[in-house]
């Protein structure tokens, strides 16, 4: 099945017109969560407050993971 990863603000919104194809859908929820993360750490707060919704060719929503601001790192 292919899943769609749009990214998902109060002002705007970023859609994925790609998608990518799992067997399962934890493969998606998986990958969301992964995609957060990397925002929140590599984005320098600009996602903050955004979500990932993953949805399917036909709009479903499945998940919706929140991009939280980034903690503070340790060096």
């Amino acid at each position: 099945m292919k899943y769609f990863f749009d990214l998902v603000g109060q002002q705007q919104s970023e859609y994925d017109y790609q998608g990518r194809v799992f067997s399962a859908s934890v493969g998606a929820l998986k990958l969301a969560e992964l995609m957060a993360l990397n925002l929140e750490f590599e984005g320098q707060g600009k996602w903050s407050g955004w979500r990932i919704n993953v949805r399917d060719a036909y709009g479903r929503q499945f998940f919706s993971i929140p991009i939280q601001e980034a903690d503070l790192i340790a060096a």
